[in-house]
């Protein structure tokens, strides 16, 4: 598969860790226990990687999802695992676009600097995210470990060789791509024509659906993010954030656990706020 066939910059991003300059070497640094599991590597087999990833956390998320298990096979066995901790950088902006990954586990924040200075947060990537499909040759956000990482790498050359082997993969692909764009056309309607309350509505939602939590009774999510990192999302101040969590929460529509762990106790008025529905 050539680049002119993935998805527009970006709308699927990447992470990247490199093995060159002094600042590349600082981003290498934090990786740590890697796994490799090569073909003819020791301690390789064929089942071992078929192994590994019928077991992984994300095996039933985005790519790996629509794979035959010996399609998943070839895919693990170019694979390298990894762990991130938190706080870490897996990219500077600038870097070239080289690998992908999938999330096994974890919190990453995506983000970028225009050249006042200003910060502005792109995105909020957790456990499935299959990151790193663009058109772009250098990345244009840094990524960050909001919390310890674990990642699997593929080097997009090796992953160009097996979608054009395997239909499948390539059809996933796809199917990524579109389910990006129909996120952001959402993501720029709510920042264009929502109100601060209808965004943080709208953004607990979708917090909730992607850790399956809609149809979970306790309706708990987890936000690794700040409310800082929530405001600078959604194009808002962090006082105005603040007030609309409290305001939720006032309303019994959702409860504070503790400092990241949010309840959703009303989920159709959340719904309702947010002008969605609920699942």
């Amino acid at each position: 598969m050539s680049r002119g066939q993935y998805p527009e910059p970006g709308l699927v991003p990447a992470l990247v860790i490199r093995l060159g300059s002094c600042r590349e070497r600082a981003c290498a640094s934090a990786v740590q226990g890697i796994e490799r599991m090569a073909e003819g590597e020791p301690g390789w087999s064929a089942a071992a990687p078929k192994v590994m990833c019928l077991s992984c956390p994300a095996r039933d998320s985005f790519l790996c999802s629509g794979l035959e298990d010996h399609e998943i096979r070839h895919l693990a066995a170019r694979a390298t695992r990894f762990q991130l901790p938190k706080g870490k950088s897996l990219i500077l902006e600038g870097d070239p676009s080289e690998n992908v990954y999938n999330i096994i586990s974890g919190d990453v924040v995506l983000s970028r600097v225009a050249s006042d200075g200003r910060r502005q947060i792109l995105g909020f990537l957790g456990e499935g995210d299959f990151i790193g499909l663009t058109l772009s040759e250098h990345y244009k956000f840094s990524a960050e470990a909001l919390s310890d990482v674990r990642l699997c790498r593929f080097d997009r050359r090796s992953l160009d060789e097996l979608v054009e082997r395997f239909p499948g993969m390539d059809r996933q692909i796809r199917r990524m791509g579109a389910a990006a764009v129909d996120h952001m056309l959402g993501l720029v309607f709510a920042l264009g024509r929502k109100s601060a309350e209808e965004r943080v509505a709208t953004f607990l939602l979708d917090v909730a659906e992607k850790q399956g939590c809609c149809k979970d009774p306790s309706r708990t999510i987890h936000l690794a993010m700040t409310r800082g990192d929530i405001a600078d999302f959604l194009g808002l101040t962090l006082e105005t954030v603040s007030r609309t969590i409290s305001r939720l929460k006032r309303q019994g529509i959702i409860r504070l656990l503790s400092s990241n762990r949010v309840e959703i106790l009303k989920p159709d008025e959340l719904a309702a706020l947010a002008d969605a529905e609920v699942a």
